[in-house]
């Protein structure tokens, strides 16, 4: 007890010589603790990210593919297109028309790999509706392209609409991210697909144009298929509004009021059958456990399911990297920070002791020499370093509350600025000149998670954000650098306090 008093009582005889070692280590420990509070904030931030980005992917024709098909095509002459055409068989057409698309069992199979949670399959394609009169308004410059007499390569078909379906309608991509609401009725259902049952939802302009309501039927013509097999009825069952067209239109110039006012979702079994091509899908969309099961399904669809380079397995995986690289790198360069703040703490603790301990020689010569113990000399400067390191990580801390979230958004905003000058840089790069995003073929790299060709809607304006709490952690991280940096400060009493003789020191006096 006595060495803890005189601990204590040499700690406030010396308060100058203190309070600049406590100064030097409360900036070195706030950078210290800043660092870290950052640091876990952004792998709590990545983990978060993982939850939503990272963990998706879609089975699609390849675009290597099409640009062979493409090529091909574009080898021959029109002559020779038309009389193969004109001799082709009913398979010949199939496959003609499927040349694009995906086989339904592919992407069921597919589906089968342990890492999938669920999954979903799609195709989009254009129906005739003869007596439906399409509600969607041009833009000032197809009008131009049309011309006056409704001619020319722009013009519009008043009976063409767009039919996407999928195997559960809750679950399309548009009503997911919210750019479409059901206002009225009920989607269709699992088993609607499997029956295939001949049911639609419409976009609420189009009903109003043409006074539809549930319950309300129209006929659709089949593709390649005549007579009184060559259409079939279809029931509404559900009117959607498009939320992200009116958003458009309101306090706006936009050329393009309701861009999506054509189109029909209706069970995935239904779009096959009016298209002509059951057994066939456009894209097989997947969720996964985790982005860290990424390379090992890719690994799975090269061996097993790609069929040479004609489908392809597109993941958001460069989404999951446009959000989580820089928190990544907020984590690393925080993490930097945090071992060279710790480092300067330890190399002042050491020169502070050995300046303490080296001008107060006498004093422990003469406190060994009056008969007290190694342990007990050794209590009393661990009481003194004690209390010279709590006081600079308690003030330490109350800072770090302060300051983290603002040192935290400072290594964002800069790692975010680096990655976007890289990213634009090797977009130039590798797109050369004259090249446009798509390609030769359209529709672009989009993915159907993202809206792809079926909304705008994209993770491009996704960003990261740090949000840096103050955690309870955060409290038992400091207790430890505090035992740590007061034990490495006991180093330079403990070995002079050993090695000292009384006599010796008493003799020099």
């Amino acid at each position: 007890m006595r060495s803890i008093n005189r601990g204590f009582r040499s700690f406030r005889r010396h308060p100058l010589r203190n309070l600049v070692v406590i100064l030097l280590l409360f900036v070195c420990l706030a950078f210290s603790l800043s660092m870290l509070a950052v640091k876990l904030a952004a792998d709590s931030q990545v983990e978060e990210v993982k939850q939503s980005v990272g963990n998706y992917a879609e089975i699609r024709v390849s675009s290597d593919y099409r640009m062979t098909v493409f090529e091909e095509e574009r080898s021959q002459e029109e002559s020779e297109r038309a009389a193969t055409a004109r001799t082709m068989s009913e398979e010949e057409m199939l496959e003609q028309m499927t040349r694009f698309l995906v086989p339904e069992e592919l992407v069921d199979a597919f589906s089968q790999e342990s890492e999938i949670v669920t999954y979903d399959k799609v195709l989009e394609t254009q129906i005739t509706l003869d007596d439906v009169e399409n509600a969607e308004m041009e833009t000032m410059m197809s009008m131009r392209e049309r011309g006056p007499q409704g001619e020319g390569p722009a013009a519009l078909s008043s009976s063409g609409f767009s039919f996407e379906g999928n195997t559960d309608g809750a679950s399309i991509s548009d009503f997911m991210l919210g750019n479409k609401v059901l206002v009225e009725g009920s989607f269709y259902i699992y088993n609607d697909y499997l029956e295939a049952s001949p049911v639609v939802l419409i976009e609420e302009t189009l009903a109003e144009e043409n006074e539809l309501v549930v319950g309300d039927t129209i006929v659709a013509e089949i593709s390649g298929a005549s007579g009184s097999d060559g259409e079939m009825e279809l029931t509404i069952v559900g009117i959607y509004e498009t939320v992200q067209a009116e958003q458009e239109g309101e306090g706006s110039n936009a050329e393009t009021f309701n861009p999506m006012g054509s189109t029909f979702y209706a069970p995935l079994s239904v779009v096959q059958e009016l298209n002509g091509t059951p057994g066939y899908v456009e894209l097989g969309s997947y969720y996964f456990d985790s982005v860290d099961s990424t390379d090992a399904l890719q690994q799975a669809f090269a061996a097993d399911y790609a069929d040479g380079d004609t489908y392809e397995l597109a993941t958001d995986y460069s989404d999951y990297e446009t959000i989580a690289d820089p928190l990544l790198k907020v984590g690393k360069t925080s993490m930097i920070g945090l071992a060279g703040a710790l480092g300067a703490c330890a190399l002042i603790i050491l020169l502070a002791m050995a300046i303490i301990i080296g001008g107060r020689t006498r004093e422990l010569g003469v406190l060994k020499a009056i008969g007290a113990t190694d342990r007990q000399v050794m209590a009393q400067y661990a009481v003194e370093v004690l209390c010279i390191c709590l006081v600079a990580i308690i003030l330490a801390t109350g800072v770090t509350a302060l300051v983290s979230q603002s040192v935290g958004d400072w290594l964002l905003t800069d790692n975010q600025a680096m990655d976007t000058t890289e990213t634009s840089e090797e977009e130039m790069v590798a797109a050369g000149p004259g090249q446009f995003a798509g390609g030769p073929m359209g529709g672009g790299d989009s993915l159907y998670k993202e809206g792809g060709r079926f909304s705008i809607a994209s993770t491009q304006d996704q960003t990261a954000s740090l949000n840096v709490v103050w955690q309870g952690s955060m409290l038992l991280y400091g207790i430890l650098i505090l035992l740590g940096i007061s034990l490495l400060g006991m180093a330079v009493p403990l070995i002079w306090i050993t090695r000292l003789r009384p006599a010796r020191v008493l003799s020099m006096e």
